[in-house]
């Protein structure tokens, strides 16, 4: 399990299915924004915030993952 929390200018969090497939799922995240995945969300789904063609502002993302977890 993972928690994004996002901080600052908003973006899209972009997830995609590891087998291929199927077309993207955004999902906007604004400022103070958390997002949850579960396991099997991250074996399944690839996810990253993608580079932008215009600046956007500052942002930071902070993960929460359990300690000791592979």
């Amino acid at each position: 399990m993972v928690a994004i929390l996002s901080v600052g200018s908003p973006r899209h969090l972009s997830l995609r299915p590891r087998a291929g497939g199927h077309e993207t799922v955004r999902f906007p995240q604004g400022h103070g924004d958390l997002i949850v995945m579960g396991g099997s969300c991250q074996r399944t789904w690839e996810h990253a915030i993608l580079k932008t063609a215009k600046p956007v502002g500052p942002r930071i993302s902070i993960q929460f993952r359990p300690f000791n977890v592979a």
